[in-house]
């Protein structure tokens, strides 16, 4: 009897243990399911989270890329970009800079562009190397409600709805001035000529138009020839000298850019003739000019000012990013000034010089 008894006691335990590991396993079962479902549809928010606590744990605002040719041998360039970078990275965003490897290749820049565009970068600071190659790839930025502002140089007419703003030196005005300031030097009369820049270049047209209209106020003054320098020493002293075979007698040389200027004096003096006898005139204001100007190789030099450009470009931008400036409020047109260096301003022009 007593074993009976026992044998029904130890069943009915085992029926009990059965049964409450059958209910703790799928209680369990039914909780990880729950919580597998539970974590799987809160994983989206917990992953931007994530990615918030990273970008403030980088401390960065946004990224605001500058787009231009090259700051190998440019010192204008290179001083444009590094005092916008010390701005945009001082009012604590990110500052990307792409570069096209040389003066000549647009379709480089075009491609930069169209990355950060498909990167999603924040504002887009571009100094043009064409004024029409840009214009497919910036209409996508204005697509992607990408902010653009244009420095330095210049796009093709009729697309101002493309930038909010164009932070610039008056290229016409320093084309100007470089034309009055030679007049007054050859006397009001003689054969001149102009070594541009690369075709398409808008910094290098307008220039160029300015130096023109200067001149065509004097009577007396001939352009004689025009020819292009690509922005190259060693096409500018080529086409120098291309010049000056046809006409030996030439009593001054427009350039419009330092770049080329060792080019136009050494293109001179291949021809056996003095560069000081000539007026030479260019546009930049780099060290050389003002180097060239007291040897005597070199008359004068529009001066422009790049770190205004840089800083004037970052500033603008920033306002904007930080929503302390609306786009329609932005000054569209912005000069960043010029300045003539030559021996009668020597003192300021070696404070101006970059």
């Amino acid at each position: 009897m007593k074993k009976k008894v026992l044998a029904i006691v130890m069943a009915l335990t085992l029926a009990v243990s059965l049964t409450a590991c059958t209910s703790s396993s799928s209680t369990e079962d039914s909780a990880g399911s729950a919580d597998t479902t539970k974590a799987a549809e809160e994983e989206p928010e917990e992953e931007e989270e994530t990615a918030d606590a990273k970008e403030t744990d980088s401390g960065s605002k946004g990224t605001i890329l500058f787009s231009t040719k090259t700051i190998t041998n440019n010192e204008f360039q290179r001083i444009m970009v590094e005092k916008c970078q010390e701005v945009v990275e001082a009012a604590g965003y990110t500052f990307e800079l792409t570069l096209s490897g040389d003066e000549l290749t647009v379709s480089k820049q075009v491609e930069n562009i169209e990355n950060a565009i498909n990167k999603g970068v924040d504002g887009i600071i571009v100094a043009p190397m064409d004024g029409s190659s840009l214009i497919p790839a910036l209409q996508k930025a204005k697509d992607a409600d990408i902010p653009v502002i244009i420095a330095d140089a210049s796009l093709d007419e009729g697309n101002d709805d493309l930038f909010m703003a164009h932070i610039v030196s008056n290229n016409i005005a320093i084309g100007r001035e470089a034309g009055q300031q030679m007049a007054k030097a050859i006397g009001e009369k003689g054969k001149v000529c102009v070594v541009r820049g690369a075709a398409g270049a808008m910094g290098s047209e307008l220039r160029s138009q300015g130096f023109e209209e200067a001149i065509a106020e004097y009577p007396d003054i001939e352009i004689v020839n025009e020819q292009l320098g690509n922005w190259l020493s060693d096409v500018a002293m080529q086409v120098t000298e291309n010049m000056l075979t046809s006409d030996p007698d030439m009593d001054g040389i427009f350039l419009c850019s330092d770049g080329m200027l060792s080019g136009v004096i050494s293109g001179v003096q291949n021809k056996g003739l003095d560069p000081s006898q000539l007026c030479i005139v260019s546009v930049d204001g780099n060290i050389s000019a003002l180097d060239a100007i007291k040897d005597g190789t070199c008359y004068g030099c529009v001066a422009q000012y790049p770190a205004n450009i840089g800083e004037m470009s970052a500033n603008t931008m920033i306002d904007v990013l930080n929503g302390d400036l609306a786009i329609e409020d932005v000054e569209a047109e912005q000069d960043s000034g010029y300045f003539f260096m030559c021996t009668d301003t020597i003192e300021e022009s070696e404070s101006v010089a970059f």
